[in-house]
Order: structure tokens, then sequence, then C-alpha cells
């Protein structure tokens, strides 16, 4: 993305993300425009998180700041940090840029800037799905959400700006000593080990926490009660969790084309517990004709065969192909992986099926050019050590290179993890984060 010198502008992505794009979270440091990215989020109806820088010379405008203060809407967040500098825009869903531009129209149009744009798929691949995660988690700490007083701060400093001109030192200083946002040195202590110490942390803390939401869950749904007259008491706790937010996301949670989650999640942040009951009220009237149904009773025994400790490391390339086809988050990244991704040719339109089959067999074949085992490595995570270990081995398999299984991601091998064992480890992926977070849990979702 180099404006002028190559023609790749900021703006080309906005004139093709929207059908994909679930949320925007952007963390550029200066920001002076809102009609380069925030009212585009606004009038598709994006969900956004933006992340500004808080100094002296406020580099966020004015204008900026008073639309998002005027808008009172918990779908478009701003909060401001020190110590930051960063341009990344996330478009969830479709890919993200990271480079030099900030939000100006300078920066968009006129300036030499240099980044790059990496499709959903490419982050995946790659793994910087993670380190992205790992970055926005990392600023919310020490950010401060835009109010009133802050939005009042920094008008008046920005009066005094235009009027004098020049900044001068004690009035810089004295902006600098507010309390209203957290002070903070910056990340220039932490070395390679320690970041990456605490990014397994950060993951495995979440990824537990979450676990344990699930499992809370599937206690309440579980119940004579609850249970729709369809599912078995026998069916795994997990599994009846699984499908029942698999039909709460899309049966209740879309807005037309798109999921809606974040819509939810405001509403419903504040009493989680009573929007599962109200969950649970629907749940428990839904007709056998449902594809839970299916799933449940037929589709999810057969995976925990298929993954069994005696019978994973036996498939065959067929056998796996199969098997892979019923885990739901790889069909969506088939779905949207670029064709050279995934060992097909351009030059026709391929179909679902035929994109998850080469998928299948691109990531199976793996060892053939130089990869990791996908079987070996699932072995590892399912069945290499203590039942109760499997979180930290499935954060092993996603960061250690020799682990590491191209183009299967944390959103798939946490589903495959769950119909393994459904009764210890409730299955998760990026659907399941997302109905998650439209019941009103604050859970990351996961891409992949």
């Amino acid at each position: 993305m180099l404006n002028g010198i190559n023609g790749g502008y900021l703006r080309n992505i906005l004139l093709n993300a929207s059908d994909q794009t679930e949320r925007v979270d952007a963390a550029v440091a200066y920001a002076s425009e809102n009609d380069l990215l925030f009212d585009w989020c606004w009038d598709n109806k994006i969900p956004l998180r933006f992340w500004g820088r808080f100094d002296e010379q406020v580099p966020v405008s004015i204008p900026v700041l008073d639309r998002f203060l005027n808008r009172r809407s918990g779908r478009y967040v701003c909060k401001l940090v020190r110590k930051f500098h960063p341009k990344v825009i996330w478009w969830r869903g479709y890919g993200a840029y990271i480079g030099s531009a900030n939000l100006t129209q300078s920066a968009w149009w006129n300036n030499v800037e240099a980044g790059v744009f990496l499709t959903e798929a490419e982050l995946l691949e790659s793994g910087h799905d993670l380190e992205l995660e790992d970055m926005f988690s990392a600023i919310d700490k020490h950010a401060a959400p835009l109010t009133q007083e802050l939005f009042d701060l920094l008008a008046a400093r920005n009066k005094e700006l235009t009027r004098r001109k020049l900044a001068q030192k004690e009035a810089d200083d004295a902006t600098l000593a507010t309390g209203l946002v957290p002070h903070w040195d910056g990340l220039v202590r932490a070395t390679a080990k320690s970041a990456s110490d605490r990014r397994r942390q950060a993951f495995l803390d979440e990824w537990n926490s979450t676990l344990q939401t699930i499992r809370d869950i599937a206690a309440k749904i579980s119940t004579n009660e609850n249970r729709p007259s369809w599912v078995s008491p026998a069916v795994p706790l997990g599994a009846q969790a699984d499908q029942f937010l698999h039909a709460y996301y899309y049966q209740k949670t879309f807005d037309g084309r798109r999921a809606d989650f974040e819509t939810h999640y405001q509403r419903n942040r504040n009493d989680p517990d009573a929007a599962v009951e109200a969950a649970i009220r629907w749940w428990r009237r839904l007709p056998s004709s449902s594809s839970e149904n299916k799933m449940l009773n037929k589709t999810a025994p057969a995976l925990q065969r298929a993954f069994s400790e005696r019978i994973l490391p036996t498939l065959t390339e067929d056998q796996f192909v199969k098997v892979l086809g019923r885990i739901h988050a790889a069909r969506e990244y088939a779905r949207r992986a670029p064709n050279r991704f995934i060992g097909l040719k351009d030059g026709r339109p391929y179909d679902i099926p035929e994109k998850v089959d080469a998928l299948a067999k691109h990531i199976y074949r793996a060892p053939e050019r130089g990869g990791v085992s996908v079987i070996e490595t699932l072995v590892f995570i399912l069945y290499g050590g203590r039942p109760e270990d499997v979180p930290q081995r499935l954060w092993d398999a996603l960061s250690d290179p020799k682990r590491k299984v191209g183009l299967l991601g944390v959103s798939a091998l946490g589903e495959i993890v769950g119909w393994a064992l459904p009764g210890r480890f409730p299955p998760r992926n990026g659907r399941t984060s997302k109905a998650l977070r439209s019941l009103g849990y604050d859970v990351i979702v996961h891409v992949g």
C-alpha cells in the first residue's frame, strides 16, 4: 500500500470490505477526519473500536472526538492511550492494514506512506491474527475511554494550541499530568521471552475462562426442563452447549447477511444471565427438524470416534478429508481462503465442498512439502500429556513452528478439541465466541 507510487490506497479497501467485515478494530495514533473510516463504519452499520494517541498536541482532532461522544453508541467506541504510535486497521473477517498511514487526508491520499494489507486468510496462515489480538489486548489495558471530562480537557487544550500556535512546555506538562488517562511507561522493558510468556499466559487465562463460561451454560441447558425433547441426556454437555450457541448465533443475531453480535453484546453485557435464560426458553422449544438435531445425534458421535486416541493416528487422507469437512471453522476458512492457499488453480470458481476438500488434502499432505504432520500435532494436543493440560498444548501447537499446522488455526483446533473430548472441553470456534459475545460475555473472537 504505497498511495500514488503504486495506486494502493487505503480507500480501495473500503470499497470491497463491507460485506465481509464484522467489526473494525483500529489502532491509529493520529486522526483528523471522520469521513475516512469512521463514517464508513457508521453508514455500513459495522461496529468500531478505535484507539488513538493521547498527548499535549491533541493528536485525535476535536471534531473526531466530538462525533464519537455525540453518537452515544456502544457500537462505536473511542479510547485514548499514552506512549502510542501504531497504524493498524483490522477489518475483522476481511483483513488488516499494517503501515505508516494515520487517519488524515494527507496520509490517505498525498503522503508517501508504506504499508501492507493482509487478508484474513493470510493473517491466519502466518499467525499474525494472534499477534494482533495480543496488541489490541495490551493497549486496551492502558487506555482511557472518551468521556465528557476528557473531551473538555482536550478541547480546551486545542483552543490554546490554535491561539498560540507554539506549545509552551509548562502547559504541556500540566496536560500530561492529568489522571484521566492512566500513566504508562510503554513496552520498552519487555524482552522477547517475557513478551512470549505474557502472550501465552494471556491466551490461557482467556481460553480457560471462556471454557468455564461455556460449561456453566451447558449445565443450565442440559437439565430435563431446559433440554429439547430430541436431545438425549447422554449427549455430552460440551456438545449440547456448542449446538445451543450455534442455533442462537444463526437464528438470533443476524441482521440481513451480517451477524450483528456486537449490538447484542452492548444490549446484554450488563446481565448475561438474563440473556442466557431468555435464550434457553427459546432453545427448549426448538423443533427436531433443526440442523442441530443431526449434528448432535449423528455428526458429533462420528467426530468423537474419528478423533479418539485409538483411531486418530490411523486416519487416511480420505478419512481426514471427510472428518475435517465436518469442522465448522475449517469450512468457514476454506470458503474465504484464496485458491492458491489451498492448492487450487485459478481460472474457474470452486464451490464450498471443493474448497473444503482441497484444504483438507493440502493440510494432510504438508509433510510432502516439508511441513508439519496434522495427525502428529492433533495427537500431541489431545493425548500428549495430562488431559487438563490440553489448552497449554493447544498454545504450543499454535506458537511452536515444529508443531504449528499451516492453515489450521485456533478456531478449528479449539473445535476439534471439543468434539474429541466433549465431556471435558466444550467445542470452541469463532462462531461460538460470537454467540457468547452476543449474550453479553466479553470474550475474544478468534479467527481461523
